[in-house]
């Protein structure tokens, strides 16, 4: 309860704001669609700045490693504060996922963003495990290019897939150069997507997989990133767009999980 005679606290004003009731006659309030976005905006703020946080703790940033290792403690010791700052960090989430998911409301929280989705099936079985994924630190572009295409499709922006296809590559090579199979004169995605079915030492991917992923550079990626000149631009409905968002998540999380 805040004494009377101080200024609140950045706390308190975060707590009243988002415990304030709307009033259809508070013109500050604005529409409900506004009075409610503006409490969602802040609560993504609040959970995105806690992350941050946490982030510059954690060794090598990855605080979802650190978040696994705390919880396969064999035995109930203690936890350190920030111990329990990283609990209540993740907890939270879960909680905060769980009441929209509750509320019927198509949002989750990943890695600092709150995002619509779909459906839940495609949430549960390709988003959350991409979103874990990426929230190591090697994969910080991918994690930055796949927002930018939701945010994008979300906006009807046309160049939504561009930024998916983005978040693929980058994937393809980094794994090229952490396999030390990156040569340093590729061209393009194509001879980065060779150097992962290469026979030796071993194929990191099979030959059917790298031509399903070539296709997908060839088809959609590659008339997106260069002019169409006389050509009519590629244009993706709303519902392709989504096919090649979950289509690109759903490769990265493949190939993701085969690293050694």
């Amino acid at each position: 309860m805040m004494q009377l005679g101080r200024a609140p606290t950045p706390e308190e004003n975060c707590m009243n704001l988002l415990g304030e009731q709307y009033d259809l006659w508070n013109d500050a309030h604005g529409t409900p669609d506004y009075f409610f976005k503006l409490r969602l905006s802040l609560i993504e703020l609040l959970f995105r700045e806690a992350e941050a946080i946490l982030r510059g703790l954690a060794l090598k940033g990855d605080v979802k490693g650190w978040w696994s290792l705390l919880q396969k403690r064999q035995q109930p010791l203690s936890k350190t504060t920030v111990e329990q700052a990283l609990e209540a960090l993740m907890l939270g989430v879960e909680e905060l996922n769980q009441r929209f998911r509750s509320a019927n409301i198509p949002f989750e929280y990943h890695n600092g963003i709150i995002q619509r989705i779909d459906d839940q099936f495609t949430s549960l079985q390709i988003e959350a495990p991409f979103w874990s994924l990426v929230a190591d630190p090697t994969w910080k572009n991918v994690d930055i290019d796949m927002k930018e295409a939701i945010d994008r499709r979300d906006a009807g922006k046309p160049d939504a897939a561009f930024h998916a296809l983005k978040a693929l590559e980058s994937t393809i090579r980094i794994l090229s150069d952490d396999l030390g199979r990156t040569r340093g004169v590729e061209r393009g995605a194509a001879e980065y997507i060779d150097n992962l079915v290469t026979a030796k030492p071993q194929r990191f991917i099979d030959v059917w997989e790298s031509e399903s992923l070539k296709a997908i550079f060839r088809d959609l990626r590659n008339p997106m990133g260069h002019g169409p000149g006389n050509a009519a631009p590629l244009a993706l409905t709303l519902q392709q767009c989504t096919y090649v968002i979950e289509v690109a998540m759903s490769w990265i999380k493949s190939l993701v999980r085969r690293k050694p």
